[in-house]
């Protein structure tokens, strides 16, 4: 059995480099949503149409949720392509954990603003509109994100346990992003992020695969 690996923490300047930007990004966010809230952007209706499920006074708050959906995104995109090198390289680690972190307290803005500031806290609603896809299993992996990330704050090793729900987390993070983004987007902007991610993801794995092709 493999003895289980140690997760070095991030260090002061590691972490204050994925706290200024996930500050950055989150002012930035919230200035478009602001600077944007005159505007047609985002439609009222649910996708496929029908009725709308939004009031023309709630373009602000869902340009939030929108706008803080994306910083999440960007947030994430170094957290996943360095995940598959935190046991090569310390660095490499620190900056994971560093950003995985800080793209978890923007996801929870995301989540904050969505459920109770635009749908009211009502599940009901949420629940049954097809504007959220798959609110279960958002739900779910916010929990599990939060799980993780304090699994990864207080166990200095990684036991294969921590180990398999961590790779499971990481992959659902993945797929949630890169679907909600890529395939679900309503706009270019919100497609090009999310097929950014999946290059970013794909071009580390191949540098992964490359290198331990060499080691043979």
């Amino acid at each position: 059995m493999n003895a289980p690996t140690r997760t070095p923490l991030p260090d002061r300047r590691t972490m204050l480099i994925a706290l200024l930007g996930a500050g950055l990004l989150l002012a930035l966010a919230f200035i478009g949503a602001g600077l944007t809230s005159d505007t047609a952007l985002f439609s009222l209706q649910p996708p496929g149409g029908g009725a709308p499920d939004m009031l023309p006074a709630q373009r602000l708050d869902l340009h939030r949720t929108f706008f803080t959906i994306w910083a999440a995104l960007v947030l994430v995109v170094p957290a996943l392509s360095l995940f598959g090198f935190r046991h090569r390289s310390e660095r490499a680690a620190r900056y994971w954990l560093a950003f995985w972190t800080a793209a978890l307290l923007v996801f929870l803005v995301h989540f904050y603003w969505a459920v109770v500031v635009l749908f009211g806290n009502d599940w009901q609603r949420i629940l049954h509109t097809p504007r959220v896809s798959a609110p279960r299993l958002d739900t779910v992996f916010a929990v599990w994100w939060c799980v993780d990330v304090l699994l990864a704050w207080t166990l200095r090793s990684e036991a294969v346990w921590v180990r398999a729900q961590r790779w499971g987390v990481h992959l659902l993070a993945f797929v949630l992003f890169f679907m909600g983004a890529a395939r679900e987007g309503e706009l270019l902007w919100s497609r090009a992020l999310g097929w950014s991610l999946a290059v970013c993801v794909a071009l580390s794995l191949l540098w992964l695969a490359v290198h331990r092709f060499r080691r043979r």
